[in-house]
């Protein structure tokens, strides 16, 4: 029981640093019955919202921490154009824009935004994010059950080839540090 904890709780913490991937990786889990797709899936909602929040008061508070990034500059841009054109649209859907996750609740921080405000369209946002993970999570845990069916069959195959391919790189940089010598 414990090592579930263990990791339910990397879970929690993998949303913080890479919310998709590791969430994509979780329900994957949960379709092949190794996690509850429950838990999952509230674990990824809690976690995504909170990191959210700390991301927008650290905005709020430190907004300094942006200025001083020049990496940065193209992002808070990006975000301030999406942000004067399409303002409800994006405050929704700016999880599913790379390399904006991180910097948009920053950004809107600094921004004349109400903390209330912001957590309602952030729990909008991790709500349909939620969902449109999960149902690509479960389709491709379908597509990795059948694919490990059809590996099954030649898995032994493929283990010996590791083997030998593993063996042969050994014996090569053996010979090479003899000749190196």
């Amino acid at each position: 029981m414990l090592h579930y904890l263990w990791i339910y709780s990397c879970f929690f913490f993998g949303i913080f640093i890479e919310g998709e991937l590791v969430f994509l990786s979780a329900v994957i889990a949960a379709s092949l019955m190794y996690l509850n797709i429950w838990l999952v899936i509230g674990i990824a909602i809690i976690a995504t919202i909170s990191s959210d929040l700390i991301y927008f008061n650290l905005g709020k508070n430190r907004a300094e921490i942006l200025t001083n990034r020049p990496r940065w500059k193209t992002k808070i841009e990006v975000v301030h154009k999406k942000l004067e054109k399409h303002r409800t649209l994006f405050l929704v859907s700016y999880r599913f824009l790379y390399g904006l996750r991180v910097a948009t609740p920053l950004v809107l921080g600094t921004q004349n935004i109400k903390q209330v405000t912001f957590l309602k369209y952030s729990i909008i946002s991790t709500l349909i994010w939620a969902t449109v993970f999960t149902f690509l999570g479960l389709a491709f845990g379908e597509i990795i059950i059948n694919y490990l069916k059809r590996f099954q069959k030649i898995e032994f195959y493929i283990i010996c080839g590791l083997i030998l391919l593993a063996v042969v790189f050994m014996i090569f940089r053996f010979i090479k540090r003899k000749t190196v010598v």
